[in-house]
């Protein structure tokens, strides 16, 4: 019985490469090394979403919110009180991106 499992699905292992797939390799590898010795033409865009977010974190709308949230934080790191700030920071990330999502569009045409 184990000799018609092996014959039907032979041991393959990772170290061992047959001769005829490194050969035909050969050429896609040369082709790949050529296209990485090239410099790249575009150059990735910085990223807008953090600055953006950041100053609408700041604006009058969402200060008062931020300033909660912070609140919250403390209270529960320094008096160990029995609660957590999601609450604070669901409305606080709303109001940041009620601000950003309007603004990110125009920055990226």
């Amino acid at each position: 019985m184990l000799s018609f499992i092996t014959d039907l699905f032979p041991a393959v292992y990772a170290e061992e490469k047959p001769e005829e797939v490194e050969e035909a390799a050969a050429p896609v590898e040369e082709e790949e090394e050529a296209a990485a010795a090239e410099p790249e033409e575009e150059e990735e865009p910085e990223d807008i979403k953090p600055e953006i977010e950041e100053a609408c974190g700041e604006t009058a709308a969402c200060l008062p919110l931020k300033h909660h949230l912070e609140e919250c934080t403390r209270r529960v790191q320094e008096e160990g009180a029995h609660e957590d700030c999601t609450e604070e920071l669901y409305h606080f990330l709303h109001c940041v991106n009620e601000c950003a999502v309007p603004k990110y569009f125009p920055k990226l045409v």
